[in-house]
């Protein structure tokens, strides 16, 4: 009897040391999205608000100091050349 609490109570604790570092993770995850309050769509959305019929080559998301700042990179109409954009991540505000 004591043996199969035993065994018991072994199983559970080694079923518990694989999951933990998948629960870090997912807390990770969330804490990112928690962060990041624009999505890539509305990012590339608000720049085609400030430039109009411009085309969006490459939209990335990169770590600025305190939060993610989405950048991309556009062809302005009439331009060839591409200019690089930021947004900010939690505010959608278009950074210099």
């Amino acid at each position: 009897m004591k043996r199969s609490i035993l065994v018991a109570s072994y199983v559970a604790i080694a079923c518990t040391f694989p999951i933990s570092p998948v629960t870090a993770a997912d807390s990770r995850e969330k804490q990112r999205l928690h962060e990041r309050k624009i999505t890539k769509n509305e990012a590339q959305h608000l720049v085609l608000k400030k430039y109009p019929n411009a085309s969006i080559k490459s939209c990335e998301l990169s770590g600025g100091k305190e939060h993610g700042v989405w950048v991309l990179q556009v062809v302005p109409a009439g331009a060839n050349d591409p200019t690089e954009v930021k947004v900010d991540g939690r505010s959608g505000k278009i950074l210099p």
